[in-house]
This record gives structure tokens, sequence and C-alpha cells, in this order.
């Protein structure tokens, strides 16, 4: 049976020879359980009288199922925390652990690795599934089918064994990544794009009215394009998409509109989004107003829904960007994905000179993800750092 370790040649020392202290017998895939010897006894491992959690599927119900085994709890109970977990994660987010648990399974198939040795995950077996991506992916990838693993052993209340070694060993996956494994950034969307796209759109189109509103208000927004649109015309029947009575004038500014998003990311209970006049022909409101009277888009409706033959149809997503690509592509820009609006409209605003504190405030940007996504510090540098030398103490101060 092929062992998940090789023994290497080089001059590195001592430092990761293990053999001293551990039995290589260990690290070898075998059908039946490993015999612990002396040398051995330190390292944990799955008897084969252990409970074995089921082995999951594709598909979240069985990602998920709860145990039950149980007859201290009644059924109802049960449904309540399959019902609960089932929630604790986004629907898109179950839908690629589900589908790395799968990889992993996969991998172990290939490996040989026994069952009491997959779920709960050995450690050494975790590693090895993290080094099979060495010299293939970058360190995200298995990062994120290791973070997929880790929340199903979370749903089952399942011991998790990630180490430290774990982490070294994601450390050296990323530190032999290929050049080509890492995509560049992702060009952010400029103001002058977003001008040219509204010029090449027809304002008495239905279709183009609504595009127009859309890029708009997801560009000034810092909106993802998920919050505004659905991905198909059957989602649009099920997932909560801002309506026409979600755009409202500010009672506190009239200066300012308010958008509620129903569901975003990070909140699933909605957020507001703070909309303001821009210059024409980029400015949000007036596109907005201008698709509503033309659309004559009813209250309770999606807002960036427009006239078909069909009646009333939601603006989806790839829709959109099919439209925003063909006019795009045509003046000699690259394909743009829908993230590029809000982290266009990020950049654009700092760009301007509008503070880092109320760029993050009014795209909702948390934590320390809001730095991930800025572009083009070039530009955005000197509104902040120039000739900060020739400042008096207490200019700088007050520049701060």
């Amino acid at each position: 049976m092929r062992s998940l370790t090789q023994s290497s040649a080089g001059s590195i020392g001592t430092f990761f020879d293990m053999s001293p202290i551990l039995n290589p017998e260990m690290y070898s895939i075998q059908a039946t359980p490993p015999v612990v010897t002396q040398a051995s006894r330190s390292i944990p491992h799955i008897t084969t009288s252990d409970p074995l959690p089921m082995k999951p599927s594709t598909t979240r119900h069985s990602f998920f199922e709860v145990d039950n085994s149980s007859q201290l709890l009644s059924s109802q109970a049960k449904n309540h925390v399959n019902q609960a977990i089932q929630n604790g994660w986004a629907k898109t987010t179950i839908s690629r652990y589900s589908s790395a648990v799968e990889q992993f399974i996969r991998f172990c198939d290939s490996e040989g690795v026994p069952e009491h040795l997959r779920f709960p995950a050995d450690e050494f077996v975790l590693c090895a599934f993290a080094a099979s991506s060495l010299g293939i992916h970058s360190r995200s990838t298995p990062s994120s089918r290791l973070s997929a693993l880790k929340a199903w052993h979370t749903a089952h209340n399942v011991e998790w064994k990630g180490s430290s070694r774990l982490r070294y060993v994601l450390n050296g996956v990323r530190n032999l990544a290929p050049g080509n494994s890492r995509r560049p950034p992702r060009p952010p969307i400029n103001a002058k794009m977003l001008t040219q796209l509204v010029e090449h759109l027809n304002p008495a189109s239905h279709f183009d009215a609504a595009v127009a509103a859309c890029a708009a208000t997801a560009f000034w927004g810092q909106c993802r394009l998920g919050e505004l649109l659905p991905s198909s015309l059957t989602a649009s029947l099920s997932n909560p998409l801002p309506t026409r009575s979600g755009f409202v004038r500010s009672l506190r500014n009239p200066q300012a509109c308010l958008l509620h998003l129903p569901r975003t990311k990070t909140h699933h209970h909605g957020q507001d989004v703070v909309i303001v006049d821009q210059y024409p022909p980029v400015n949000p409101i007036s596109l907005l107003k201008s698709h509503i009277r033309i659309n004559n888009v009813r209250s309770a409706a999606h807002l960036f829904s427009y006239k078909s033959v069909d009646g009333p149809t939601s603006l989806t997503k790839s829709t959109f960007l099919r439209r925003c690509n063909e006019i795009w592509q045509a003046l000699g820009y690259p394909r743009t994905t829908g993230h590029c609006f809000r982290i266009g409209g990020t950049t654009e605003l700092l760009i301007s000179g509008t503070p880092p504190e109320v760029v993050k405030a009014t795209g909702r940007w948390s934590s320390e993800s809001f730095l991930r996504y800025w572009r083009s510090l070039d530009d955005i540098a000197p509104q902040y750092i120039r000739y900060i030398h020739k400042l008096k103490p207490k200019q700088r101060r007050s520049k701060a």
C-alpha cells in the first residue's frame, strides 16, 4: 500500500527527522488500525470501537444531520438543532464546503485511508491532505478545504485535530506554490468606466435603464451584486431582494437616499445603503429615479425589475454583467466580474479624498477585510502621506 510520506535525501539535518521518536508504520495507510507500540504511544489515533460518524455526501442534509440514535431528546428538539445548524452558514458556503468534503473523501479513497482515520480526521491525514496541493495550488486552496472539514466536524460536534504542524504544512504549500497558482487581483471599475458604460447604454431602453441604475448603485453604494440582483430568475422568487419601497429619501438628511438591503453577506436581517448625488451622467439617484419611471416599478417589486415581452422581469447578475462586458470589452477593457463594482467604488472614494473611516462605514466593511480590497494605492497614498515631513508637529497632529 502506498505510504503517505516518502523518505527524502538531503543535508537539512535532523530537524525534520521524526524516526527516532515515531514509529514509521503509524504513517503508512493500512487496511487495519495500526498497532500501538511504545514508540508510537504518544500519537493518538481512533480505534475501531469508536463510533463512526456518517460518511457525508454532497447534500446539505447529510452534511449537517445530527446523530439520531440518542433517546434523550424528542424528535422536535433534534429537528430544531438540525435547523439551527443548517442556518449557521450561508447556503453558498455550505455548497462549497460539501464539495471540499467530497474532495477529502476522494483523497482518502486514493490513499486507502481506513474509515476510522477519516472522521474524525486524523491529524497526520489532515497534513497529508493539505500537502497534496504542494506545487499545484496556493495556500488559499488547502486552507479553504480544511475550513470545510473543520465546519463538518463542528456541525457534528466531533473533535477537530488541527495542529501547529498543520499550520506549518500550509506555510510550506504557500512557499512552494507555483507562480501561476495565484490569480492577479481583479482590476476595479473606475468612474471613467462607469461613465463610458452609462453613455453607451440607451436611456430609452427598459433593460438598459435598469442596467445603468444598478451599475451606479453598486459602484457608489459599494454593494455586492448578490445584494442587489438574483443569480437567476428562479432565485428571484425565493431570495430577499431590495424593493422599490426600500428606496427612500433620508428623513435626517434630504441630501441622501437610503436603500434597504433585506439581506447582506454579513447581516441576514439586512442593512441600509447610503446613496448620495454625484455628477451626471453617473448620478445614482437620478438614474434610479429614471429607471423607476421608465419601467413603472411597483412598490413591492424588485427594485431593478424592468419591462419585457414577458412582463416585469428581474434583472439578474448574469444578464447585467453580460451587458456591461459587451460595452466594456468593445472599448478594450478586460472582462469584469461582479465584485469589481464594490472594490471599484471603494477605491474611487479613497482616491477622491474621502476619509477611510467614512468609506469603511458607508461600504459596510468589517474588520481588516476592508484593507484587503484596496486598489490603486499609488493614487491613494499621496492623498494622506505626501509632504508630511514639511508639516509642523501641531499641523501633523491635526491632520491625523
